[in-house]
This record gives C-alpha cells, sequence and structure tokens, in this order.
C-alpha cells in the first residue's frame, strides 16, 4: 500500500492558471495539469492507494470557497482532502466546526502565502481548536523557492509551536524544513512533530534525506510527492535507494498516515 500524504489540486476552472503562476513564480516543472482528474491519473499510474490533497486559504476572502471545494472531495473515496483557515478570517474557529462537522481530517497553513509568522500568537487561537477537534495541522517547512527570504515557518520557529501545544498532531513538510534540513533535526528531531517527504527527491541529496529520517526515527515520516511539483515515482525511487527495512519503509509508504488518520 502507499499513502501519498502531500499533493495540491485545484478547481478545473482555477487550475491550469494556478499551476502556471505557480510554476513561473517558482520555476517549477508540473507534472500534472492541476486538476483533480490529473492528479488522480498520476497517481493511479504510479501505484498510490490514497493521497492527501492539500488546499491553501491564500486570504480571509477565499477561506470559505477553498473549504467547499475541500468538502466536495470527500465523495472521492481515494482522495483525503484537508481544509485551510487564515489567522486574519474572523470566521476561522467556525470555519474549523465546519470542516470537522463534513468530515475533514486535517488543515494546511502555508505561512508564505498566508503572510505570518508560524508563532504568531494571533494563530494560537486556531491551533488550540485544530488541537481540540483533532485535526492534523500541516505546515509548509522551511524555504518557499517561489518567496525567498525572510522564512515565516523556519523549525526554530515551529518549535516554538508545538511546545505551546505539544499534544497537538503536527507535521513539518518538506523534511521538516525546505532547504533547512540540518535546523530541522537540530529544533524537532526530540519533539512529537511529524516530517512528510515532499519534494526531498527533487531537493536533498539522498544521503542527507536517510539522515533526516533517521534523526526523526520511523514512525513519524510521511511519504509524499508534493505533486504536481513532483511524482510519487520519483519519490519512491529515492526512498527505495535507502538502506531502510522493508518493515521501515511500509511505516513511511502508509503506516504512518493511517494511524495519524485515524484509520
Amino acid at each position: 500500500m502507499l499513502i501519498d500524504f502531500h499533493a495540491h489540486a485545484f478547481l478545473d476552472k482555477l487550475a491550469k492558471g494556478a499551476v502556471a503562476s505557480l510554476a513561473e513564480h517558482a520555476h517549477f516543472k508540473p507534472y500534472t495539469n492541476g486538476t483533480v482528474s490529473g492528479a488522480e491519473n498520476i497517481m493511479s499510474e504510479q501505484g498510490v492507494d490514497r493521497f492527501v490533497v492539500l488546499n491553501i486559504a491564500v486570504s480571509p476572502r477565499t477561506e470559505r470557497h477553498v473549504n467547499d471545494f475541500a468538502i466536495s472531495l470527500l465523495t472521492e473515496k481515494n482522495i483525503v482532502p484537508f481544509g485551510s483557515v487564515h489567522p486574519d478570517s474572523e470566521n476561522a474557529l467556525k470555519e474549523l466546526e465546519r470542516l470537522k462537522n463534513a468530515g475533514i481530517k486535517g488543515i494546511k497553513f502555508h505561512n508564505e502565502y498566508q503572510n505570518f509568522y508560524v508563532d504568531d500568537e494571533k494563530a494560537f487561537p486556531i491551533y488550540e481548536k485544530c488541537t481540540e477537534l483533532g485535526f492534523i495541522m500541516v505546515f509548509h517547512g522551511g524555504v518557499d523557492r517561489g518567496n525567498g527570504y525572510p522564512v515565516k515557518t523556519p523549525p526554530e520557529r515551529l518549535r516554538k509551536v508545538w511546545k505551546r501545544f505539544p499534544e497537538a498532531k503536527i507535521v513539518a513538510a518538506h523534511l521538516g524544513g525546505q532547504d533547512m534540513t540540518d535546523r530541522a533535526v537540530d529544533s524537532l528531531a526530540d519533539t512529537s512533530v511529524f516530517v512528510d517527504t515532499a519534494f526531498a527527491a527533487l531537493s536533498v541529496p539522498a544521503e542527507q534525506g536517510e539522515r533526516v529520517i533517521r534523526a526523526f526515527g520511523f514512525d513519524r515520516v510521511l511519504f509524499g510527492s508534493d505533486c504536481p511539483w513532483d511524482t510519487p515515482a520519483n519519490t519512491f525511487r529515492y526512498l527505495e535507494g535507502m538502506g531502510f527495512t522493508q518493515e521501515q519503509k511500509n511505516k513511511i509508504y502508509y503506516e504512518n498516515a493511517l494511524k495519524l488518520l485515524g484509520e
């Protein structure tokens, strides 16, 4: 079994423009057209049984529309949609209740696009509510290749969030910090924070990636591709080249995801 815990897709009418804009901004090559069907096709072709679609409310204005789309994906048996809220939204806490009641299991934050530092206390009521409701919180960790510096979710700041909410289910994407994996190990390896492997195959040498995974431990690493910016097959090859046992790989490929999702 293989679960991709980090993928993106958009409404059909928005997908072409969204993918083109992001690709130009970050100088990435997309591997799908950004639609749900495009994501489903590549996942099916490359052996992924289920995948998490991470949606982002880039502003308070888009929050409800983004979450309506997430809720609509609950009918897709191979998709686990995550919602998103914005800390400047006056409806964020109510929106979390709506998402919980609909059956959504997680919330995605991308602090670069949402324009707030991860440890800004204005977001703490949202984190508290997410923890109370049992949501998984996925954060873009480290540098965003399209935004540069200053980085709004470096590992050190995310550690502060974990210390404030130690019972929270937190995932730091991109091996804990894009272009900051050593700092992720220093700041997060001794916490309960999970990491995913999104985009690592294209940005982290395999030897370094293996060191990071071993530092976090095999119970806290999730397979993620960052599709459409990389592919599950490439990520799978990346991990298969590391010196892990099949038991250890199974935890990364699907067991940790199922446990975190409560399945």
